[in-house]
């Protein structure tokens, strides 16, 4: 007997020896033969970057760099942002070459910025790029498996049944209610200048969107969308530590870190309240009160996933494919990308054009002659050529992302370059609106005109305008994104002057999205007053 304990004690020793060298060798082969292969594969291409290091790659030195503007302030207002926003891309394309590329963690990371490369990689070749699993995982931990969050025939579904709801005749509907908003906020503000001139604009136009956001996606169950939006606002800093957050060993995985429990519990809120939304809308119908779901975006994504018999879950008619689940995860992407790009869009066109008092007035004047009430109806919004101009110089000096990152599926031809399978190819958005070599030398400048002639024909490339992307997976709310922003600078236009406050300090912060660091404090004044 002691003899068969011993070969049974023997045994499961040399298996648990055989797991643990199995798990050794994909342990060396993941993290230190296949990144080794990959730097080798690339550099014997011509691209060149920085040395890395194991397992962090060159991830901790990115961070250190874009934690920079954190630190410390810009030295006056201009608008020559990139080395303040991007350090590492400012230092490493000077030392490198505009094509360079570095690790981020054991994921390479080639850096594009000729237009027609980037043509190639978010139109004509889009699903050999698409966005990694590591990338699509952080995302969805935050805000669920919405547009933002997959890829490949899911998107095409999600896409297909989201699209119709941002189509510009449903828009145009949503401007009176966009109005009264803004509207709303104005006449705060008059209230605010019998004591002091100055207002500070960020957290005005974060509370602005958010009221828009509730009002035009859930039109009547506007105050239960008040509660999802205050359960989603702590989101926008959740999702700024999320992609560094995933490359710590075991931390995605702990369900008892701080961070996983707040995420969770927070998900758990908010899919409560808007699956109680969505019953409220089909018994709604059910019941004959209503021929349709309503005019809001949840109201025209439920009429689409009704027409095209593709609803099923959580108990609300069965279908085919776009679960309940999905429509709520659509919701949460809408909120957390649409509430903050709008607000930071308004501020920082206003901070341009309280600092270019010559295009305010042309801009104002342009208000005054196609919107004489103050409120724009859609028909008058469309004619609000110099205001849009405006809008789409604020997009290129300050855009919502900086960059954008997509992976290759498999090894693909980018070129001249063989891209190998799993290496990321990241478009920096940020110094490609700023290159001199694509818009010339006043790049960094605010110079509306340019756009006069279209977005295709402001710079030497129709490609080089990227704030929300390009391609089929462009952003789909900026339509929505610019009728708000149009709306909201007109209106304040028509009522009021400004100009940027003394006590502005110009420093722009990556977070979510571009935000003025110490907000945007500002001067006004009512006109006619």
């Amino acid at each position: 007997m002691e003899g068969i304990g011993k070969a049974v004690w023997t045994g499961a020793l040399l298996v648990l020896l055989a797991l643990v060298a199995k798990l050794w060798r994909s342990i060396v082969t993941r993290y230190w033969l296949e990144p080794r292969s990959l730097d080798t594969r690339i550099r014997s291409q011509g691209i060149q970057g920085p040395p890395r290091t194991f397992l962090a790659g060159n991830m901790l030195q990115v961070m250190k760099m874009r934690d920079t503007p954190k630190e410390r302030d810009m030295a006056g207002l201009n608008h020559d942002i990139v080395e303040h926003v991007l350090l590492d891309y400012h230092q490493w394309s000077k030392e490198y070459g505009k094509m360079y590329f570095y690790w981020w963690a054991t994921e390479p990371r080639i850096m594009v910025t000729e237009p027609e490369l980037i043509r190639e990689v978010l139109a004509k070749k889009v699903t050999q790029f698409e966005k990694s699993d590591m990338m699509v995982s952080a995302v969805a931990s935050i805000i669920g498996r919405g547009l933002i969050a997959v890829n490949g025939n899911e998107w095409s579904h999600h896409r297909r049944v989201v699209a119709p709801a941002f189509y510009l005749e449903k828009l145009k509907k949503m401007v009176p209610r966009i109005g009264l908003c803004a509207l709303e906020m104005l006449d705060r503000w008059e209230e605010a200048l019998r004591e002091q001139p100055e207002i500070e604009m960020s957290s005005e136009f974060s509370k602005l969107t958010a009221d828009i956001i509730s009002h035009t996606a859930f039109g009547s169950s506007y105050l239960k969308g008040q509660k999802v939006f205050e359960t989603l606002r702590a989101i926008p800093e959740e999702l700024s530590k999320v992609d560094r957050y995933n490359y710590v060993p075991g931390k995605s995985m702990n369900p008892f870190s701080e961070l996983n429990r707040a995420i969770r519990n927070g998900q758990k809120k908010v899919n409560n309240l808007l699956l109680e939304i969505v019953h409220a809308r089909q018994q709604l119908k059910d019941s004959g009160a209503s021929s349709n779901y309503g005019s809001d975006l949840l109201g025209l994504m439920l009429d689409e996933v009704d027409s095209s018999r593709s609803f099923s879950g959580s108990g609300i008619k069965p279908a085919l494919a776009f679960t309940s689940e999905s429509l709520i995860e659509e919701c949460k992407t809408f909120y957390v990308a649409g509430h903050e790009t709008t607000a930071k869009l308004i501020t920082w066109a206003m901070m341009l054009l309280a600092t270019n008092p010559t295009w305010q007035e042309r801009a104002r004047a342009e208000v005054l002659e196609v919107c004489k009430s103050g409120v724009p109806d859609s028909e008058a919004a469309s004619k609000l050529k110099i205001v849009g101009m405006v809008l789409n110089e604020t997009l290129r000096l300050y855009p919502p992302a900086v960059f954008l990152v997509r992976t290759a599926m498999e090894d693909t031809k980018l070129g001249n370059l063989i891209v190998p399978e799993g290496t990321g190819v990241l478009v920096p958005i940020l110094s490609i609106l700023h290159d001199k070599e694509v818009w010339g030398e006043d790049a960094n400048e605010f110079n509306p005109q340019r756009f006069a002639d279209g977005v295709a024909n402001a710079s030497k490339h129709p490609f080089a305008f990227l704030p929300f992307s390009h391609g089929p997976r462009v952003c789909l709310g900026q339509g929505f994104a610019l009728m708000e922003a149009k709306v909201a600078l007109t209106m304040i236009l028509h009522r009021f002057s400004f100009e940027i406050s003394p006590s502005y300090q110009h420093s722009p912060v990556l977070r979510l999205t571009l935000t003025p660091k110490h907000g945007m404090p500002l001067l006004l004044s009512r006109r006619g007053v």
